[in-house]
């Protein structure tokens, strides 16, 4: 059980993001999984709006405009 806690790398509660092997935030889920979120946000802005407008947690949501306000 230790072993797996270390091994969670969750940036959020649902595991939507989680951080790569570079401690960057990385999409666990859909088209982008693997990509940096910073990445994505960057070059398809949209995906945001289409996050914050879905059926994710508010969790997620936050940890999400967390990233894209870090960027600006």
């Amino acid at each position: 059980l230790a072993k797996y806690s270390i091994q969670n790398r969750f940036v959020d509660y649902a595991g939507r993001i989680v951080l790569n092997d570079k401690d960057e935030p990385v999409f666990n889920f859909g088209k982008h999984k693997g990509k940096p979120v910073r990445e994505v946000l960057a070059h398809e802005p949209s995906y945001y709006s289409w996050m914050m407008d879905g059926d994710f947690t508010l969790d997620t949501k936050k940890i999400l405009t967390e990233i894209r306000a870090s960027m600006q």
